[in-house]
């Protein structure tokens, strides 16, 4: 935490010596313009919180997405083959940044964009069950009253595998369901839980998508990947076992221990 506020220190006393112009692209630069210190009056205390709010509350979320992302693209090559043949096209056409891909870019690229949405479909980064309270009044549902005062959730998990909206096969990971309508897409990112929803939606989200998005991108772009271990069989029970490719324990969000991968570097 030390480190997150020296450097963001060092940032700001730097946009203050160095006053920046409006197409300044760092994160919170724009909240030092005039014209939106008018508007927001943020002191360096208030800029100094949303910094650690959006760089250290994403941590443990972004590396809950790519652990399984990685995970998924090792036990499916030929998902990740595509993807890479996708990434090598693109790059060989001019249209990604190098040695980093912009935000912008990662999201022109389709099965790549399918992989990120099935991965957030499928391991959801947060599992939690995030509840609200009844309001005043009570609630009419589906025929049924629900009081006031009572606390409602859904699980994430149990939505994200609903067969009515995202198919017979949604337990499988399968990223091409995103690709086959508009329509279809934007019913399933309707009931998408991945983020939280409405007014408890993830407050860093567009911060945890831009790093998501990116990291994932050049890891598929630099390395070839597999497990280093195998999974195991426990008898039907359906359990993760010592050996397997990794622990997965669903916490608040997901935590995944014991990881093993073997990286080569791919010609970029």
């Amino acid at each position: 935490m030390d480190k997150l506020y020296a450097h963001f220190s060092a940032n700001l006393e730097r946009l203050n010596e160095q006053p920046q112009t409006s197409d300044y692209q760092t994160l919170f630069a724009p909240l030092t313009f005039p014209e939106a210190k008018a508007t927001y009056d943020m002191t360096a205390e208030d800029l100094k919180a949303e910094y650690i709010t959006f760089t250290a509350a994403t941590l443990d979320g972004v590396a809950a997405f790519i652990s399984p992302f990685v995970d998924n693209m090792i036990q499916h090559p030929d998902v990740l083959r595509r993807v890479q043949r996708e990434i090598d096209i693109a790059q060989a056409c001019g249209k990604l940044s190098y040695p980093v891909a912009t935000y912008d870019e990662t999201t022109r690229l389709p099965y790549f964009m399918a992989c990120i949405m099935e991965t957030l479909r499928r391991d959801a980064p947060a599992q939690t069950i995030l509840p609200r309270i009844i309001s005043k009044g009570g609630l009419w549902y589906d025929g049924a009253y629900i009081p006031e005062g009572t606390q409602m959730g859904a699980s994430p998990y149990i939505i994200h595998r609903n067969v009515d909206i995202f198919g017979d096969d949604a337990f499988t990971f399968r990223p091409e369901r995103w690709l086959e309508s508009t329509a279809r897409s934007a019913l399933m990112e309707k009931y998408g839980m991945w983020w939280g929803y409405g007014a408890r939606e993830c407050v860093g989200k567009n911060y945890a998508m831009i790093e998501m998005h990116k990291l994932c991108l050049e890891i598929c772009r630099r390395f070839d990947m597999r497990s280093a271990g195998a999974l195991q069989d426990d008898g039907g029970k359906g359990n993760l076992v010592e050996g397997c490719r990794y622990r997965h324990d669903r916490w608040a969000v997901g935590m995944f221990w014991g990881q093993g991968i073997v990286f080569s570097a791919r010609d970029c």
